[in-house]
């Protein structure tokens, strides 16, 4: 699970990293949707770990 966690945060932080990097304003928006679902991802496995 950690390598999973792992992994999806460096997503994340890729996102975040393409985000500041663009001047588009499309991609800009299809990259800030793409990392809102990862983020309640993210946060939904977080909670799912603490129920255990």
């Amino acid at each position: 699970m950690f390598t999973e966690t792992f992994t999806l945060e460096r997503h994340v932080e890729e996102l975040r990293a393409e985000l500041r990097g663009t001047a588009d304003a499309q991609e800009a928006c299809e990259i800030r949707a793409e990392l809102e679902r990862l983020l309640v991802l993210v946060s939904e496995r977080q909670h799912d770990e603490e129920a255990m």
